[in-house]
């Protein structure tokens, strides 16, 4: 559907515009091909905000997965320091084991400074590693 409006241009244009033979088409491409200049603009700036939100999601997704790695390590130690009935010989056997489990289970690999005698004193004393 085609509408009739007015508008002002420059007689200059207006006498190359009536040299050609349908200039109401050559107007009419001209605006189109303005305006599709202006959506691929539009365009890019949604896929440029659409990859920052998608490296922010990326980074917090990290360390969201990094709390809860911390918190799980948080939960064992309490649960290990709640048997504090424990003599100390059988709290290292549980450490031994506990290590021995996460050493197999995870794909990572554990490195500990203290040895399992070491972490039991300090369990023992009412510390945390």
């Amino acid at each position: 559907m085609k509408n009739n409006i007015t508008i002002s241009l420059d007689s200059e244009i207006v006498r190359k515009l009536k040299a050609e033979t349908n200039y109401s088409d050559l107007i009419n491409e001209q605006m189109k091909g303005y305006y599709a200049v202006k959506t691929c603009e539009n365009v890019g700036i949604l896929r440029l905000n659409l990859a920052k939100t998608k490296q922010i999601l990326k980074e917090n997704r990290k360390k969201r997965r990094e709390i809860e790695a911390v918190l799980l390590k948080i939960t064992k130690k309490e649960k290990l320091f709640k048997k504090k009935m424990l003599s100390r010989s059988k709290m290292i056997i549980e450490i031994e084991k506990r290590r021995a489990y996460e050493k197999n289970s995870t794909g990572k690999r554990t490195e500990y400074f203290i040895t399992p005698e070491e972490e039991a004193d300090i369990l023992l004393k009412g510390g945390r590693i």
